[in-house]
């Protein structure tokens, strides 16, 4: 059990070294271009690498903490206790980011593949991954709140709000002209926000601990809801943008439709 906890971990952290530096070939290539598409296509395959095996370390945390992290080492039933504690609290967390790169990446690509037809985005998988992704994110949330966690709060509701939005799109009774694209955008941007807040939550921790030494714990709630916050703004903005860029046909649309039926 312990060997494929290593198998996970060593995945987990060699493609997503790979997944951070891939991450900008498609944002900085022109849309649309082969360049664009083959390097968005190694970057979805990472993700998909990512998440699967943070899913299966992280639940071997949730089930196993002592035999995963603590194996042969003697500790007191109440030093026991604290360790399982925190493992099972970071593993909840890293779960809940692996579910977000997991949903975010596949709604992404498959709005990007199908595009106006909405239909594949309906199949009891894609709906019960989200599903997944909405009830993680409300635990997190309760749980952050409990604990007084500024980052499970913070990352609870931002799970909790994709979901929402996923599913506001798929059953959206009409969508905007190329909203399909606003959606590929925002999910492949929600991705990059789970895997660089892995990176400085629990890959960057030790680095980030030595740039800013004593200074770590004050700055280390920012360092790690960064990812976050910069990725919302982008896609608020990027999807502001190319909402009023596609604008004018939505309008047309609308128009035409409202002439049909009053005349």
């Amino acid at each position: 059990m312990i060997i494929i906890h290593q198998i996970a971990l060593y995945t987990h952290i060699l493609v997503g070294a790979f997944a951070l530096l891939l991450f900008w070939v498609p944002v900085f290539t022109r849309k649309g271009n082969r360049d664009h598409k083959k390097f968005g296509r190694y970057f979805a395959g990472a993700m998909y690498a990512i998440s699967i095996s943070g899913v299966l370390m992280s639940s071997m945390d949730l089930m196993f903490p002592l035999a995963m992290h603590a194996a042969g080492v003697e500790l007191s039933a109440e030093r026991a206790a604290s360790v399982a504690r925190e493992v099972r609290e970071f593993g909840l967390f890293l779960l809940s980011l692996s579910i977000l790169v997991l949903a975010t990446t596949r709604h992404g690509w498959l709005t990007m593949l199908h595009r106006e037809d909405r239909s594949i985005l309906r199949q009891p998988v894609h709906i019960a991954l989200n599903a997944a992704l909405l009830l993680i994110g409300v635990v997190l949330l309760l749980v952050g709140l409990q604990s007084g966690s500024v980052l499970f709060v913070v990352f609870g509701v931002l799970q909790a709000l994709t979901a929402y939005n996923h599913f506001r799109y798929i059953y959206r009774q009409e969508i905007r002209p190329r909203e399909w694209w606003i959606q590929h955008l925002n999910g492949l941007i929600g991705s990059g926000i789970g895997a660089y807040t892995a990176f400085t939550v629990f890959g960057g921790r030790r680095f980030f601990e030595e740039i800013f030494v004593s200074n770590f714990e004050s700055l280390s709630i920012l360092l790690w809801v960064t990812p976050g916050v910069v990725g919302g703004v982008a896609i608020a903005l990027l999807s502001r943008r190319y909402r009023n860029q596609f604008g004018g046909a939505w309008v047309s649309r609308r128009a035409s439709i409202r002439s049909q039926l009053f005349n």
